[in-house]
């Protein structure tokens, strides 16, 4: 369990990042058809102020419940952007990556845990390094979007050839599988393992194994933008907006290459995630997580709901989508221009269509849960507790206010943008507090 300091880091992001801009709704009982009416207006002011451009859709049981778009895909002709324009989703092709991988390996093409030197014997730690650390970032193999020399051509073409050599010339950041650090090498590799084992390209392999079996129709290997085609541009807001300069996607195959749709997004993560393309072995592995990552998805928790997906960024296109399963629902976003961090506004749309009301409780109750918890493991970490009217707030460094949800039976919810929630399960007494985070439980603290 991480102690209070590491757990609070992504609080503080989300404090300082959601300053300026608009609060979340409290959620409260809702009747069934009133969210489209209150997201409907939250995207219908972000659009007016200039604040956000892109598609936003929600599917339950298979069918979509909610769908919109704000903005243009073409400034420059005024061409509106509807349900039917194709975005670059950047990173979120990890995940098609990782299926394809799972896939090789269930046809018995590839084994999980076989090191790399043959494929690419020039890669430091090659023989250390196995496709599972690849799939999990865990490899140590540097990350070419951290190097300038990628930032001084990524717009134009770059062969595999000229990519893989650059990559086999970076020293390790660290001893494979000692820690996890996200790296778009490792992915770039990995569509290269699929090439070399099927002897046919990504996009081939891509359309095959993932998109004719799901009718995903409007997802593929992306190439220069054909605004004609119903892509989009993506755009940065400097007084206004304006046109970015496009990645050549030969750099991105396999890490951040593909184009799609919210609705193929959707349907993609729910077949996925239900077993429909994947053993639940492989789902299994792929929702395994350490040191936040797994192969090919991250775990996220919303509104104390937890599901799996990925987001990805290239250029100004950002995506976001996330499959509950308890609940049977898909969730993508996918914009190109934001002057709001989209997980701010992801994380508003969600609660507005979820309506979560929180548990009530009186003043009076709650003053049992304040005070300072000592962690019986380490006396100099606390969890200091106060109350202002009927919320209980976790003050932290006696600066930050993190206000905390009740969900009833003794258990408070910090909702976090950036991590996991963290829950705050007390004793009946309210003398000892545990807090709790993707599963995981601490050391029971103990009110001083």
């Amino acid at each position: 369990m991480k102690k209070e300091t590491l757990l609070i880091v992504a609080f503080i992001t989300l404090l300082v990042s959601c300053t300026e801009n608009k609060k979340s709704v409290q959620s409260e009982e809702q009747k069934p058809d009133t969210y489209q009416v209150k997201i409907d207006s939250l995207l219908k002011a972000y659009d007016k102020n200039d604040e956000f451009m892109g598609s936003v859709i929600l599917s339950q049981n298979g069918k979509t419940v909610y769908e919109n778009t704000v903005g243009f895909s073409d400034i420059n002709s005024k061409k509106k952007a509807s349900a039917k324009t194709k975005y670059r989703i950047g990173s979120v092709t990890k995940s098609f990556t990782a299926t394809l991988i799972f896939k090789a390996i269930e046809e018995n093409k590839l084994e999980i845990n076989k090191t790399i030197e043959s494929y690419f014997p020039n890669v430091k730690n090659a023989n250390k390094i196995t496709i599972a650390q690849l799939l999990q970032h865990r490899s140590g193999i540097h990350s070419f979007t951290k190097d300038k020399w990628f930032f001084d051509n990524r717009t134009r073409y770059i062969s595999s050839t000229e990519m893989l050599s650059k990559i086999s010339k970076y020293e390790s950041d660290f001893e494979p599988n000692t820690k996890g650090e996200y790296s778009n090498s490792n992915y770039f590799l990995l569509a290269l393992i699929l090439e070399k084992t099927y002897n046919t390209s990504y996009e081939n392999l891509l359309q095959e194994k993932i998109c004719k079996p799901l009718n995903l129709n409007n997802t593929y290997s992306g190439k220069e933008i054909d605004i004609n085609d119903n892509e989009s541009y993506s755009y940065n807001y400097d007084e206004k907006w304006t046109e970015f300069p496009e990645t050549d996607l030969s750099t991105a195959t396999g890490t951040g290459s593909i184009v799609s749709t919210p609705k193929d997004l959707n349907t993609f993560f729910e077949g996925l995630l239900t077993g429909k393309i994947l053993s639940d072995e492989s789902l299994t592995l792929m929702k395994t997580i350490k040191d936040r990552y797994g192969m090919g998805l991250f775990r996220y928790t919303t509104n104390d709901r937890q599901g799996f997906g990925h987001r990805g960024r290239i250029d100004e296109f950002r995506a976001t989508s996330i499959y509950f399963s308890k609940e049977n629902l898909s969730f993508t976003l996918i914009s190109n221009g934001s002057k709001i961090d989209v997980n701010e506004i992801y994380t508003e749309i969600l609660k507005l269509f979820l309506g979560d009301a929180s548990v009530a409780i009186s003043e009076n109750e709650l003053k049992k849960f304040v005070g300072v918890y000592v962690s019986q493991s380490d006396p100099n970490d606390k969890s200091v507790l106060i109350q202002e009217n009927n919320t209980l707030i976790n003050l932290i460094k006696n600066e930050f206010k993190a206000p905390l949800i009740y969900r009833g039976e003794n258990r408070f919810v910090l909702e976090q943008m950036y991590a996991e929630s963290v829950s705050f399960i007390f004793s009946e007494d309210g003398k000892q507090v545990t807090l709790e985070q993707g599963g995981d439980k601490g050391t029971p603290r103990i009110k001083e």
